[in-house]
């Protein structure tokens, strides 16, 4: 067949084939939106405040069954105190009761999916979890109680440890651009070791407070 006996044919083939383009394109209306939040809550193991700032992204065509999908990352801070004490033996077969005290902070980085979506009105519930890293950072006391001696040790140690949480809430929307929440989370530490002892974190229930913008 010659060549232009083909032209007819591909001049016929959108009738045939409709507008395959329109159908693959993505809808037109998605909108894209940064925000920009901060909270303050009590963590009732460690009965400590703690305090938090984040910044993430949300489309208005991420949806699953219903609720609108944000991501955002997540910085947070605390401090406490942690004591121990032990009986142990010396390299002179000297026994001693042995006592370590630790101020420590602790620096929560989390990667978090929320999933939101509104009850009624202005009111919205919100659900969501994160998996990071936290940097623990402590000043250590050490001291060993002899009969007619005591030796006392100072120094500072710090770790990283892999931490997780989950959390949910409502909010509550002052406007288009700002929005008050509040609600709880369950965050898990795994324990770090400073001075070649492993410290029990725990794990913690954080109740909060917070405002967060839309831009």
């Amino acid at each position: 067949m010659k060549p232009f006996l083909l032209l007819p044919l591909v001049l016929a083939l959108p009738a045939f084939a409709g507008t395959p383009a329109a159908v693959n394109a993505p809808p037109s209306n998605c909108l894209m939106s940064w925000f920009a939040g901060a909270s303050v809550g009590y963590l009732t193991e460690l009965e400590e405040p703690m305090y938090t700032v984040h910044l993430g992204i949300t489309n208005s065509c991420w949806m699953i069954g219903g609720w609108n999908v944000g991501l955002f990352a997540e910085v947070g801070y605390t401090d406490s105190d942690y004591s121990d004490s032990w009986l142990g033996i010396d390299e002179h077969n000297f026994a001693y009761n042995g006592e370590r005290k630790i101020d420590f902070s602790i620096v929560p980085i989390t990667a978090n999916v929320k999933l939101e979506r509104a009850l009624s009105g202005n009111l919205n519930a919100y659900v969501g979890a994160g998996l990071g890293i936290a940097w623990i950072d402590a000043d250590m006391r050490v001291t060993r109680e002899y009969k007619a001696l005591t030796e006392t040790d100072r120094y500072s140690d710090s770790d990283w440890v892999f931490t997780a949480q989950i959390f949910a809430g409502l909010s509550y929307s002052m406007s288009q651009a700002c929005e008050i929440f509040g609600g709880a989370r369950w965050i898990y530490y795994a324990d770090p070791e400073f001075g070649g002892k492993s410290i029990d974190v725990q794990d913690d229930w954080l109740f909060e407070l917070g405002t967060r913008f839309k831009f």
